[in-house]
């Protein structure tokens, strides 16, 4: 999508205050809310993206370790003015109509500096430090909203390249990034009484750069360590191209609720302006362009619809739960995917919903009860080695990990987690990822199925994290997630025996998905040591929960 295109659709966004703009951040597009943090990570897919795990941080909490700038650092640069000398007493200002008026481009250059200085302590997520920004300016009309939001995102996607634009310009290096992206994104004509003589001139001089003269990594505003990893994936270009243009929105059917086709039709009528069509791949899946204010519609508010991503979408196929069984969504942060598994599940059974945010789980709550499921049991778990993960040792027919992990695939919604996240940290998740999903496999049943997911595009964290849980678990076997979802989506195109899907070719957030099946006891293998005796005392593996299960792990009643 060209820059135009983005500005419109962040536009709608930042006008309504619904979405904060980079998010669905969260469900489906960047993880946004299913993606359980357990400690760390980046976005998934799902309305909102956060970090990886579960939600990246609200504005004013507490900096994840080893993320941004000190804590000590203050977020916002102290008050916005001090008062200087002794005397309390002001000269008299004049009315204010009597000031000359700032010009549209002088003052739009001056918003968008003023955010970018906020935003580029990294102190906390571009969203919650925008929303704290828009907040802290009520008077702002849809428009100022809209293209303050615009040009932001889009000095966070070109980052890198516009920093290097304004090594040979004047003023301060936020004034030149807030010119840059406002240029992209209204266009130079808009700026001119806005500029000096001299950034006049500047502007002209770098908007006349060939792109192709310059690096790979700081044509496609990336840090090395992402441009190095990204660049032994096929056709690089395309794909770092594709996470710097703005992902569309897409939203979910609930199959409870509503059809597919039936939704189509309502909202071809009611919001034809944001061109509603079928996605490609997911059976309950729309595609819109732009960014209504969705949780404004009746259809969101009777849970008939959600945001989530496409990609996301998919993973429910994977995991194919049926009625009746017992299902376990290990990480799952404000419960997006874990919406979809109970409505499958024609909310029968039990699907437990397991997270270490017991505040994210309590949000979640009432989009259980929008979307009419009373199968789910929300489990607020202390670690992946909480003792009621542990006594439901054997018991599962299908549990997903959705893991915590650095959220490169979702970098379309939130560009600033490239600039956020370091090499340093992806041994630390690589580690956290192997001790979940270890955890999550003593919980599988014989014959069952484990589905381990990331919104990540990253080897370490995708491939060699799947290929060293099976060595180490002989008692589990790889089935082909490729084949799993052929079989569901004809014009899929996936080579197995893993789900890797991509911005540039699927037209969904970066995921990649890895399925697993516990062998039944029958098997000659032996199974993995600490796993054996668990798996041997699951005497009814295919029962479903039941109320003596829900009271020996400690938890309520389905919501």
């Amino acid at each position: 999508m060209a820059a135009a295109s983005a500005a419109k659709a962040v536009a709608t966004t930042a006008a309504a205050t619904v979405v904060p703009y980079g998010s669905e951040r969260r469900e489906g597009q960047g993880r946004p809310d299913s993606r359980s943090s357990f400690g760390g990570g980046g976005q998934r897919g799902e309305g909102r993206g956060d970090y990886r795990g579960g939600d990246r941080g609200s504005y004013g909490s507490e900096r994840r370790e080893g993320q941004g700038r000190p804590d000590s650092r203050p977020a916002f640069g102290g008050p916005r003015s001090e008062h200087r000398g002794g005397d309390r007493e002001q000269a008299p200002q004049k009315p204010q109509f009597n000031r000359p008026r700032q010009s549209h481009g002088a003052m739009r250059i001056d918003q968008v500096q003023r955010v970018l200085g906020e935003i580029l302590q990294w102190t906390y997520p571009a969203d919650a430090s925008l929303s704290h920004w828009m907040r802290q300016h009520p008077n702002l009309g849809a428009r100022d909203r809209s293209e303050v939001a615009e040009a932001v995102y889009d000095v966070l996607r070109h980052l890198r390249r516009y920093r290097q634009y304004g090594e040979s310009g004047v003023g301060p290096a936020s004034r030149r990034l807030a010119i840059l992206g406002l240029n992209a994104t209204l266009g130079a004509e808009a700026l001119q009484e806005g500029m000096d003589a001299a950034e006049a001139e500047w502007l002209k001089r770098v908007s006349r750069i060939d792109l192709a003269t310059l690096p790979r990594a700081v044509r496609g505003s990336i840090p090395d360590w992402l441009d190095e990893r990204l660049g032994a994936m096929d056709s690089p270009e395309t794909l770092i191209e594709a996470l710097n243009r703005q992902a569309s929105l897409d939203l979910r059917v609930n199959p409870l609720k509503a059809e597919r086709d039936e939704m189509l039709a309502e909202l071809q009528q009611s919001a034809g302006r944001y061109e509603p069509v079928a996605m490609p791949y997911s059976p309950w899946g729309i595609r819109m362009e732009g960014r209504p204010a969705v949780n404004r519609w009746p259809q969101f508010e009777s849970g008939s619809i959600e945001v989530q991503d496409e990609g996301s979408q998919l993973l429910a196929l994977l995991v194919a739960p049926r009625r009746g069984e017992m299902v376990i969504d290990f990480c799952a942060g404000a419960g997006g995917k874990t919406l979809l598994l109970g409505a499958l599940m024609r909310s029968t059974g039990r699907l437990y919903a397991f997270d270490v945010s017991a505040a994210r789980l309590a949000r979640a709550k009432p989009r259980f009860a929008r979307s009419g499921l009373s199968n789910v049991v929300p489990v607020a778990i202390d670690s992946e080695n909480d003792a009621r993960v542990k006594r439901l040792a054997g018991k599962a027919q299908r549990v997903l990990v959705d893991a915590p992990c650095s959220g490169i695939g979702t970098l379309r919604r939130n560009p600033d987690l490239k600039w956020r996240q370091h090499p340093e940290a992806l041994a630390e998740l690589a580690q956290l990822q192997e001790r979940i999903l270890n955890s999550a496999a003593r919980c599988v049943a014989p014959g069952g199925r484990l589905v381990y997911a990331t919104c990540s595009l990253l080897a370490e964290e995708n491939e060699a994290q799947a290929d060293r849980f099976l060595a180490s678990h002989p008692d589990f076997e790889r089935v082909d997630a490729a084949e799993i979802l052929a079989a569901r989506c004809e014009t899929l195109k996936l080579e197995g025996p893993y789900v890797q899907l991509r911005p540039d070719v699927h037209g969904t957030d970066g995921f990649f998905a890895a399925v697993f099946e516990r062998k039944k006891k029958s098997a000659a293998t032996e199974p993995s040591e600490g796993i054996a005796a668990e798996a041997a005392a699951a005497q009814d593996a295919a029962a479903p929960a039941d109320e003596a299960v829900e009271e020996e792990i400690g938890v309520k009643d389905p919501v």
